[in-house]
């Protein structure tokens, strides 16, 4: 029987004070039922509740890093700088997948 190759998909996520969204976004990943993905989260040393988010869902993100930063754009290259997947994506800290997005993206692949 060959076994069905999912490609690994990263997903960085850039944020700053977004802790009150942070949340629902990591869910919205995890939810997906994907069975490869890399959870990345740039964060540019946010002084809101996003650490605490973070902590609470420690076992299931790959890369984690909180330091200043110049924006958005140096985040997500930080972040794409340790992606490891075949698949790389990004989601704002505000933002959620919908359902099966993350199945539709590798059947395209």
């Amino acid at each position: 029987m060959i076994e069905k190759y999912y490609p690994k998909i990263s997903v960085v996520i850039p944020s700053y004070n977004q802790g009150c969204f942070l949340e629902e976004t990591i869910k919205s990943i995890l939810n997906q039922k994907y069975p490869k993905i890399e959870l990345i989260i740039i964060d540019g040393k946010s002084e809101d509740n996003t650490i605490n988010v973070i902590r609470d869902y420690s076992d299931s993100i790959d890369y984690f890093i909180s330091e200043k930063d110049s924006g958005q754009a140096n985040a997500l290259n930080k972040g794409f700088a340790v992606a490891t997947g075949d698949i790389c994506s990004y989601l704002n800290s505000d933002e959620i997948y919908l359902d099966n997005r993350l199945w539709k993206i590798s059947n395209q692949y």
